[in-house]
């Protein structure tokens, strides 16, 4: 017997030492491979991102995804979290957070005994939570049985570790930026905005009571309002106890009149429920994209953004301070001035501001009022200009040596095409039958002058202006049509890039959306420069600019006013032109002033004429009243007076109908050469030109392209001595400038 017992302890403290020498080698195998506290100070969080104003107001949040699921956080301080919240939390999650180091041991053998009663507790402190949720979170989302074990025993000494690395203040941040609170909010941001529509800071120690009861069942929970509030009070109770709030606090926090988003409750005086019902559960989903202003400005930065940063950056990554062009006076200025606006039946509207010098867009609306969907007029709809290309075909002719006096026929033309005879005609349909000057063409904005004009310097030089300029030509041929708007199209964005030109020296300059891209940590990783193409010399641009000046204020013979009187301000100096395709298929308007040039285009998206009580509309009617509104409003305030004008241009006296001098005709920019002029008339061969021969290239803000004017005799620099009509200009890279310099 005494031998039996020997070989049965012996058996047993065998087994015992195997026993514990397989649990240790399990347990030394689960806990190898340990995370790095370091990855937790580089961990970055997926966070929803912010787009703001140039001011720094937020107009939309964009949440990010987060395996393979949108959800909504935005990572804030401690000390942007209301104190009554967050003292909620710590007492409902874990009251010895301030007292243990890392590891509850009562907490966590009490949260088993009330989870076997069927009151779900977690028996996990703050700290093994933020552990759970950031070092093993991969293991958190994985179901086998052995995960689980590997990462319980893996939370403790990692616990301790960060007990050991950080502050109880900077564990609770941790904890708080990370904790899922049911639907798609993660962390107490979206928490505070999926509940209670508020921003952290602003939550009340009832709400902040309510989202601390949500934990760590926000789903159920939410949906048992009555049982919720039942434990909010044994919560306030507890906060009193612990001495993290007066009686009188906690008794006001029960008597505040709770509603979460979804809910209809009803109170007692005293704070008890009357009954609640749930109403609406997915308003708590915090959106995808929530967007407060601007929805067609934000929809294009965030088409932007996906081309130049990626889709990873954007919506995986997330957190991003996304910091717009926009200027928040003028984008309500936008939309105040196209609501409740008498349009052509059916019709849609785009309206468009921007910088003329940086092309940044400082307000932009994409569509009617209450049009749904994301299509975006101002940017994606290309649409025939119409008259508003008949500057570009002044322009190329004032580059090839005319002047605003030079006079060309208003008569009518013919042309054989495949298709038969093209017989174009003015808007109304009547003729002068006699040489006008290109100013008074402009002023009357006639067909048949501008398509003379782009006969006699050509068309193909014609077509190389627009298509430098953002036009899109069908089949990429350049035709007669072209210089009124036939075979051409624009958007609206793209038409005030190329007016910008005619006011900025010279520059188409590429529309800008975005200021710059931050990171979570305040980092800028994108910032794009301001990307500009020489079109003109600055002397033809102004020249351009002040016909368009003469479109708004001129008054032709037999007239009593301007065709775009109504974009006149009081106070300010306003240039534009407006167009009408053929049967009132598009309205527009495009024009600037001292600030801004902007851009309006009135249609349908089914591209069928237009009617306006039964009439067919011009855009004279339609466009200059909203353009002026807007403009108006937008630069209330601001300094007015005209642009700057570049040196070699002169004021003179000319008859606006026939071109000739006249003392008291009127007054208009010419090139300093040419004011001693005979009278010009289209000739077969017109005078050397002094045009941009080929658009320059592509000028970053880095200065990296030079604008020089070099003798076409030398093909050196030009002197002050050179004759205007020997100077070209040349775009050249810094480094080549110094080939053009010559003994």
């Amino acid at each position: 017997m005494r031998r039996l017992l020997q070989i049965v302890r012996v058996v047993f403290i065998a087994g015992f030492l195997g026993a514990t020498g397989a649990a240790g080698y399990v347990a030394w195998l689960l806990l190898r491979d340990l995370p790095s506290l370091e990855t937790l100070d580089d961990l970055r969080f997926t966070a929803t991102s912010t787009f703001y104003t140039r001011d720094g107001i937020p107009i939309a949040d964009l949440a990010s995804v987060e395996d393979g699921r949108a959800i909504a956080r935005q990572l804030v301080r401690l000390s942007e979290v209301s104190p009554a919240a967050a003292v909620a939390v710590v007492v409902s999650e874990d009251q010895r957070f301030f007292k243990h180091y890392g590891i509850d041991f009562i907490r966590l053998f009490g949260g088993l005994y009330y989870s076997l009663r069927g009151d779900l507790q977690g028996g996990s402190t703050i700290t093994t939570q933020v552990v759970k949720n950031t070092l093993l979170r991969d293991l958190a989302f994985e179901r086998r049985s052995i995960s689980g074990l590997e990462r319980k025993l893996k939370e403790f000494p990692l616990a301790i570790q960060i007990e050991r690395r950080y502050s109880k203040e900077e564990i609770l941040e941790m904890y708080l930026n990370v904790v899922p609170w049911g639907g798609n909010a993660q962390g107490i941001w979206a928490a505070a905005q999926a509940y209670f529509g508020k921003e952290p800071s602003e939550l009340n120690l009832a709400e902040g009571a309510y989202l601390a009861i949500l934990l760590p069942a926000p789903n159920p929970r939410y949906l048992d309002y009555a049982s919720t509030r039942r434990r909010m009070k044994v919560l306030l109770g507890n906060m009193v106890t612990e001495g993290w709030v007066s009686q009188a606090e906690a008794d006001a926090a029960w008597r505040y009149k709770l509603v979460p988003k979804g809910w209809e409750v009803a109170y007692d005086d005293n704070g008890n429920l009357k009954s609640a019902k749930l109403i609406d559960p997915s308003v708590r989903i915090v959106p995808e994209r929530n967007v407060r202003l601007a929805p067609y400005f934000v929809y294009e930065v965030q088409r932007y953004l996906k081309e130049k940063i990626g889709s990873d950056k954007l919506r995986e990554q997330g957190g991003l301070r996304i910091i717009t062009t926009l200027d928040l006076k003028m984008q309500t200025a936008a939309e105040k001035a196209v609501v409740g606006r008498r349009l052509p039946d059916q019709a849609q509207l785009a309206l468009v501001g921007l910088e003329p010098n940086s092309g940044e867009v400082l307000a932009m609306v994409g569509a009617r009022p209450g049009t749904e969907g994301e299509f975006n007029r101002a940017t994606q709809a290309w649409r025939s200009p119409g008259s508003a290309i008949k500057p570009f075909t002044y322009g190329v002719a004032l580059e090839a040596g005319w002047t605003q006096a030079t006079t060309v026929r208003d008569s009518p033309v013919e042309y054989p095409t495949p298709r038969g005879v093209w017989r174009p005609k003015n808007f109304d349909g009547r003729y002068l039958d006699r040489p006008v000057s290109l100013r008074y063409a402009l002023d009357r904005s006639l067909n048949l002058p501008a398509i003379r004009t782009a006969e006699a310097i050509g068309v193909q030089r014609l077509g190389d202006k627009l298509r430098a300029a953002g036009f899109r030509l069908t089949g990429n041929m350049a035709v007669l049509a072209n210089s009124i708007g036939g075979g051409a199209d624009i958007t609206p964005i793209g038409l005030a890039a190329a007016y910008a030109s005619f006011v900025n020296g010279g520059y188409w300059v590429e529309p800008r959306l975005v200021l710059r891209v931050e990171d979570s940590n305040g980092r800028v990783i994108y910032q794009p420069e301001t990307k500009k193409v020489l079109l003109w010399t600055p002397q033809v641009a102004y020249q351009i600019w002040d016909m368009l000046k003469g479109y708004v204020y001129d008054v032709p013979p037999g007239f009593r006013t301007s065709l775009a009187w109504e974009a006149r301000i009081p106070g300010r100096i306003v240039g534009g032109k407006t167009g009408t395709s053929d049967n009132a298929v598009d309205l527009w308007f495009a024009g600037a002033t001292r600030g801004l040039v902007a851009t309006l285009w009135v249609g349908r998206d089914d591209h069928k004429p237009q009617r306006m009580g039964g009439v067919e509309p011009s855009s004279s009617m339609v466009n200059p009243p909203i353009w002026r509104d807007f403009v108006e409003q937008a630069l209330r305030g601001r300094p007015a007076g005209d642009f700057p004008q570049p040196s070699g241009l002169v004021l003179a006296n000319f008859d606006l109908l026939t071109g000739n001098d006249s003392s008291s005709g009127v007054a208009a920019l010419f090139p300093a050469r040419q004011v001693q002029r005979t009278q010009a008339v289209v000739r077969d061969a017109p005078p050397q030109p002094t045009y941009i021969s080929r658009p320059g290239p592509v000028v970053a803000s880095t200065n990296a392209y030079q604008t020089i004017a070099v003798d076409r005799g030398t093909n050196c620099l030009a002197s002050p001595q050179t004759p205007t009509e020997r100077v070209i200009w040349l775009q050249v890279p810094d480094g080549r400038v110094n080939d053009y310099r010559c003994n």
